[in-house]
């Protein structure tokens, strides 16, 4: 419950300073994690401003037996901002920390770390869609030791 909590109060406290939009969003990827592949799909809760975005991410994946869940904690901010000033394309870096859990004939669960990096194309002032890559470092997880993710995410803007 603690790391809820800790979660929820870094994705507010990035934001606070200046005016910023909050958003949900559906995500879908393809994971790849110790030989396996698979689809997953997420959901996605967020703040941004005119620097950073940050959000709470869920998600779930599954290979036959194999269940994987996790909970993110995501902040990214926009690079090349020079270069795509007058562009609908905005380029974007960031950090991912959170919590991993994965089924197969036990369960475990653990702590994550990682980066990530894509582009963000805005559809219209209320939705964006963003195509990004991730990679995360998993620890107290016997099965799986990094993650890395392709993410198709769709925001809508409130």
């Amino acid at each position: 419950m603690y790391k809820i909590i800790i979660s929820t109060l870094l994705l507010t406290s990035i934001t606070l300073a200046e005016k910023s939009y909050t958003f949900v969003g559906a995500q879908t990827a393809f994971v790849h994690y110790n030989g396996l592949s698979s689809p997953s799909v997420g959901l996605k809760y967020g703040v941004q401003n005119s620097m950073w975005r940050s959000s709470l991410n869920l998600e779930h994946a599954r290979n036959g037996q194999n269940k994987l869940t996790s909970f993110i904690f995501q902040a990214d901010q926009g690079i090349l901002e020079e270069h795509f000033k007058q562009s609908d394309f905005k380029p974007h870096m960031g950090f991912s920390i959170g919590y991993i859990q994965h089924q197969n004939n036990s369960t475990d669960r653990g702590l994550s770390y990682g980066v990530n990096t894509g582009i963000t194309y805005l559809l219209n002032q209320k939705i964006d869609l963003d195509l990004s890559y991730r990679y995360i470092k998993v620890s107290k997880i016997k099965a799986v030791n990094s993650l890395n993710s392709l993410n198709l995410s769709l925001h809508y803007f409130y």
